[in-house]
């Protein structure tokens, strides 16, 4: 169950069918096809997407996003095509996980779109309605120093504007509400206890316009506030005020799923899947999950190691396994979460870690710094990391102290090797990622095979030059 502490935290529950919609990209009549995978057309604007999200950091100045080698991104999205083709061919699409990843995405665009209707396009934060703000809480005692008001402007905006979202989603809700039928089993209701476990056992605590409201859930949500709460319960002296405060949070989680049906229930009416840039987001999002849901049930069954391969494995890279052992290694740094998870986006798409270093992070070392540091130095979550990686590898934002670091491990040595089943499950990670890869390039490799790829050599080549790199003559080609 979703977490519904505000208002407009909600989710919208209903399907819809995507039908025969299978084209890898739609190219539109105003843009050059790039490629055809099978008779499905990738355009310039899907790959020019593409460059933009690799290298974001880039500035323009400086003539595009540097050395990219687009011709190895055009690969990569015929790649994801055959995938895609291949996930409809073993109907992955019908799969009950993946239909509940695709509902669940769908839910999430759902409410962003009807709060932007009903609630962020209606803000209208004008310049007298600062000044009146400033006035009435910054001048009470006489006029304020000369340019205070630019000063607090900003601030002034921003808590406006949050005052201004909670009365339209307030009054939003209590819209719905007064033109709802609602009907609550207040006998169930006021048995419920949130210290106590309950069968729900198909039992209904509500319905909002003939919809029900399972007793499953209300016990869920309940438990889960009551336990946030449990330390403030424990201070209050009498038992009726506990008591008067768990009745208060069961109202208030029974109000919030009320109200996440209710807005279920408008965004359903509003049917914003005929919407064609709605529809878009949600064709491009399918595509994405349909990739993930091949490689996790076609490709990954094939790829997890024999105890043969571990073995194997561990014996050919005994030096990888040393306690004690010494680090080679270059770092990001940031002050803030969201910009390293940034970086790594661009890492994980393709970035060069030296050149974006040099770009995002705060500091690191100098091209040539070649410093060997023992492992042991390290804050236990570094450490743990730096023995999983293997020489090369990127690790994932790690926080260190008020900072937030990527590792890439440029080596390491010495140390006592670490027992095989000390290091077994380690063992199982790192073959099996690699015979993964293999797997997945040798069966792209047969889609490739019995497929028909065509690749446009002269739009392509005008893309090149604008990235300095050359294009080459591996894939047949088509003017």
């Amino acid at each position: 169950m979703v977490k519904k502490s505000l208002v407009f935290a909600f989710l919208l529950l209903f399907w819809v069918t995507l039908g025969d919609h299978r084209a890898l990209y739609c190219a539109s009549e105003h843009t050059t096809v790039l490629a055809e995978v099978n008779g499905k057309k990738i355009d310039e604007r899907a790959i020019q997407d593409r460059i933009k999200a690799i290298h974001r950091y880039k500035p323009p100045t400086e003539g595009g996003a540097g050395s990219i080698n687009v011709l190895g991104l055009l690969e990569q999205m015929i790649d994801e095509g055959l995938i895609v083709q291949d996930a409809y061919r073993v109907e992955l699409d019908r799969d009950p996980d993946f239909e509940k990843k695709l509902e669940s995405y769908i839910k999430s665009q759902s409410v962003i779109r009807l709060r932007k209707e009903e609630v962020l396009d209606k803000i209208d934060i004008r310049e007298e309605d600062l000044l009146d703000y400033f006035k009435k809480h910054y001048e009470k005692d006489g006029p304020a120093p000369e340019g205070q008001f630019e000063k607090r402007k900003m601030k002034i905006r921003k808590k406006l504007k949050k005052e201004r979202e909670k009365e339209l989603s307030d009054n939003f809700v209590a819209m719905l509400r007064e033109q709802a039928d609602i009907w609550i089993d207040r006998d169930l209701f006021d048995l419920l206890d949130p210290e106590k476990h309950y069968a729900g056992n198909g039992s209904v605590v509500a319905r909002v316009n003939g919809q029900p409201i399972p007793l499953d859930d209300m016990v869920h949500d309940m438990r889960g506030a009551f336990q946030k709460r449990a330390r403030m319960y424990s201070r209050l002296e009498t038992n009726s005020e506990q008591k008067k405060m768990r009745e208060a949070l069961k109202q208030q989680v029974l109000d919030g799923l009320i109200t996440y049906k209710l807005v279920e229930q408008e965004a359903l009416r509003r049917n914003y899947i005929k919407d064609p840039p709605f529809m878009d987001i949600i064709t491009k999002r399918k595509q994405g999950l349909l990739i993930n849901e091949f490689k996790e049930k076609i490709i990954y069954p094939l790829a997890i190691p024999t105890k043969k391969e571990l073995t194997r494995y561990y014996q050919k890279h005994i030096d990888d396994f040393r306690k004690g052992y010494e680090v080679w290694f270059r770092e990001m740094i940031f002050q803030v979460r969201e910009d390293a998870e940034k970086a790594l986006k661009e890492l994980k798409e393709g970035a060069n870690f030296e050149y974006l270093a040099a770009r995002v992070s705060e500091r690191w070392g100098p091209k040539g710094a070649r410093v060997w540091l023992s492992a042991d130095r390290f804050p236990p979550g570094i450490r743990k990391e730096l023995n999983r990686l293997e020489v090369g590898q990127i690790s994932a934002v790690l926080a260190d102290g008020r900072h937030y670091k990527i590792i890439k491990l440029k080596g390491k040595r010495g140390g006592e090797p670490e027992e095989f089943s000390r290091v077994a499950r380690r063992l199982k990670k790192i073959v099996a990622q690699q015979k993964f890869n293999t797997v997945l390039s040798d069966y792209l490799a047969k889609l490739r095979k019995r497929s028909n790829i065509k690749i446009n050599k002269k739009a392509l080549k005008r893309i090149e030059e604008n990235y300095r790199t050359e294009p080459t003559e591996e894939a047949e080609t088509t003017d």
